[in-house]
């Protein structure tokens, strides 16, 4: 029996009834909210080319216990239409109503991902859970690319390469937002921060035997990708998708506090020029990582004034502690980017732009930026273009 399923699990089964086939290798997960293209979404899914072995869709259609009547009636709506939905693959769906103070998509993947697990471990193999949202569209190798990651048996995760659509209403706002969201995995990457990844809930795939292991999806109504990878990506086998495409939705939203729907309206909204973290921030994490080595042989470093600033007086007993509790350089690396990780880095890009370095224009981030690559030229949209090429050769060795 697993521990997970038995502990911390979603405690009511949603299919129990389900018999799934032997060679069940992959189980798509997404979660549904007042989602008006649901339809759209399965469709791409089911245009895909078919895998060498079986495919199950779960959709949770989700609402809080207080939900409006309007939601209540989109929500009816989709489930009709899922009633009658004709899929290639076998398609199972639920309808969910989650306790208002911890309702969210966090919760509802939560929920699909879960039962992706049960059914997993009923069918006796360790396959493939596919975080997809209800709003994307996918190449037509999607699903053969993601099985081929986990024909490795190494493979515990991975990313799938992502690109929003540049021909909708909200073109410019889009054009920025995913400027920003590559600027800033390129800046980390630039620090040599080791675990520079997307984080996209629509863009992760887990195999269920990791996702037991890191304690599952966490309830949050928002970032759930980000918190769900910052715990996932440390313990390796973590694959770079980078041979097919999902498409996030570009639309404008307000139902979560932040990410790409809330981000492409306050771009809108404001109609000014994009405004991102100062690339010193990175330069600044960049000296601190590559003293790491420096730190595990020597007895006294000097670190950035940021860094010091932002750890408080005893950011020396807090590095000597980590050193106390390892034996080897290799091992004092993975102590030291356990505690020193993506979160971490989040407060501290937040702590130098409140104290240190004001947020530039992203025009001028892209220049730094492309100092370290190539020279970035043309339009906004000609240098995403470019940083998408750049994107997609990157291979992550972790």
């Amino acid at each position: 029996m697993s521990i997970y399923l038995e502990r911390y699990a979603w405690p009511h089964k949603l299919f129990p009834e389900y018999e799934p086939p032997e060679n069940l290798s992959l189980i798509v997960v997404i979660p549904c909210f007042k989602e008006p293209d649901l339809i759209g979404s399965l469709d791409s899914l089911n245009a895909c080319d078919l895998p060498q072995d079986e495919v199950l869709i779960i959709v949770v259609v989700n609402e809080p216990e207080d939900a409006s009547s309007e939601i209540r009636s989109a929500n009816e709506e989709t489930l009709k239409q899922l009633k009658n939905y004709h899929s290639n693959f076998p398609l199972l769906f639920t309808h969910q109503k989650l306790p208002t103070k911890k309702a969210g998509v966090g919760l509802a993947r939560k929920i699909g991902m879960d039962e992706a697990v049960r059914i997993f471990r009923k069918s006796g193999n360790d396959g493939g859970i596919i975080c997809y949202d209800a709003d994307c569209r996918c190449d037509v190798n999607y699903l053969d690319e993601i099985e081929l990651a986990y024909s490795n048996p190494n493979t515990n995760s991975g990313i799938v390469f992502y690109e929003h659509h540049l021909h909708r209403e909200h073109h410019p706002a889009i054009v920025d937002y995913e400027l920003y969201l590559r600027y800033y995995i390129g800046a980390l990457r630039i620090a040599k921060f080791p675990y520079a990844h997307q984080t996209l809930g629509s863009c992760i795939t887990v195999r269920a035997s990791m996702y037991e292991k890191v304690g599952g999806m966490n309830t949050r109504k928002a970032g759930e990708d980000f918190y769900f990878l910052n715990k996932t990506i440390p313990h390796g086998g973590f694959a770079e998708i980078n041979t097919t495409t999902i498409r996030p939705s570009d639309r404008v939203s307000d139902r979560v506090p932040f990410g790409t729907g809330k981000a492409v309206n306050e771009i809108i909204q404001t109609d000014d020029e994009y405004y991102v973290y100062h690339p010193n921030t990175f330069e600044d994490l960049k000296l601190l990582f590559s003293k790491v080595d420096t730190i595990w042989k020597e007895d006294t470093w000097r670190l950035p004034m940021t860094v010091t600033t932002f750890l408080g007086d005893d950011w020396e007993d807090q590095i000597n502690e980590i050193k106390n509790q390892v034996s080897s350089s290799e091992q004092f690396q993975k102590r030291f980017f356990h505690w020193f990780d993506a979160f971490k880095i989040l407060k501290f890009v937040h702590f130098c732009r409140d104290e240190f370095y004001p947020n530039v224009e992203l025009v001028e981030a892209l220049q730094w930026l492309g100092t370290y690559h190539f020279l970035l030229k043309g339009s906004k949209e000609s240098q995403l273009i470019q940083l998408r090429y750049l994107d997609r050769q990157y291979q992550a060795n972790i």
